[in-house]
C-alpha cells in the first residue's frame, strides 16, 4: 500500500475505533511517541493504548483532507473537539501525527499537539525519530512446524512471477499468499533467514530477470522491458538491485554467461 492508502485506512480505522484494523497497519517493531506526556509505547502496549484512548478520551478528531508527505512517511494533521460539540464548532487544539514507514507499514508515530505549516511539518518529521527508542520485541515463539511451513511456502512463491512481479506488492499481500500473519512473516524473514521483505522480493525479481536476460537473443535485449516485466518501477531500480543481488551489472552477467 502507498502512503495515501495507509493514511486513509488509518483514519477510517481510528474513526471506527477499530483497534485490530489499526494494528494491521503497524510494523511489528512499531513505536508510538506522545509528545505531550513524553511517553513511548510499542508492540503489545499499542492495543492497550488505543483501548484506553477510545474509552477515556474526551475529544473527537477531524483530519485534514490534505496529506503531507515527508522523506520517510507522511503526516496527518487534525483538529480536536469536545465530544459534546458534535458539529465541530469550537476547536480545542490542533495536532499532527508524524508517521514513518517501513516495508509498507507504519513504523513510528509521533503525536504532536501543535499546528505547524506543511514545510515545518517536514522538519518536525526529521526530528521525530529521535524520540523513538528501539523496541525490544519479545520472541513470538513460532513452532518448528509453523516456521517450516512458512519457509516452504516462501520458497514456492520465490519462483512464482505472478506474485513478486507486481510492483505494488505489499508485505500484507505476501503474508496473505503465505497464509500467515505479518508478524510471523517478519519473524521468519528477519530472525530466521536474515533478510527483509524488500530484500526478499528484490532478490526474487532479480533472479527472474536473469531468466528474461538469458532467454532473449543478445541483440534484442531491452533492459527497460526486462525491468518492467520483473516488477521494478524503473530501469534505474533494476540496475541498482541487480548489482546488489549478484555483485555485477546485468551487462556483466550476460557477458559472463555467454562465455560459459
Amino acid at each position: 500500500m502507498d502512503r495515501e492508502e495507509i493514511a486513509k485506512r488509518y483514519i477510517e480505522a481510528y474513526e471506527r475505533k477499530d483497534i485490530a484494523g489499526l494494528l494491521r497497519l503497524m510494523h511489528p517493531q512499531d513505536s508510538y511517541y506522545d509528545a505531550f506526556w513524553g511517553e513511548i509505547c510499542s508492540g503489545r502496549e499499542r492495543a492497550r493504548y488505543y483501548g484506553g484512548v477510545f474509552e477515556q478520551d474526551a475529544y473527537w478528531y477531524k483530519s485534514d483532507d490534505e496529506l503531507v508527505t515527508t522523506p520517510t512517511g507522511f503526516v496527518i494533521r487534525y483538529v480536536a473537539y469536545n465530544k459534546s460539540d458534535i458539529e465541530g464548532l469550537v476547536p480545542i487544539f490542533n495536532g499532527a501525527e508524524v508517521m514513518t514507514m517501513s516495508d509498507g507499514l507504519i513504523l513510528t508515530i509521533s503525536d504532536f499537539y501543535c499546528d505547524p505549516n506543511p514545510v515545518e511539518l517536514i522538519e518536525v518529521s526529521l526530528l521525530a525519530e529521535e524520540h523513538h527508542s528501539k523496541s525490544n520485541i519479545a520472541p513470538i515463539g513460532l513452532s518448528a512446524k509453523t516456521s517450516g511451513r512458512i519457509k516452504r511456502r516462501l520458497d514456492e512463491l520465490a519462483s512464482d512471477p505472478a506474485i513478486f512481479t507486481d510492483p505494488s506488492l505489499t508485505v500484507t499481500q505476501l503474508a496473505d499468499c503465505v497464509d500467515c500473519s505479518v508478524m510471523h512473516l517478519f519473524h521468519v524473514l528477519e530472525e530466521e533467514q536474515g533478510t527483509s521483505f524488500v530484500k526478499f522480493v528484490n532478490e526474487c525479481r532479480s533472479r527472474y530477470a536473469t531468466d528474461l536476460l538469458t532467454g532473449a537473443p543478445g541483440n534484442e535485449i531491452d533492459f527497460r522491458l526486462v525491468a518492467k516485466r520483473s516488477g521494478f518501477e524503473s530501469v534505474e531500480d533494476f540496475n541498482r538491485v541487480f548489482y546488489v543481488t549478484f555483485d555485477m551489472t546485468a551487462d556483466e552477467y550476460l557477458q559472463r554467461f555467454s562465455e560459459q
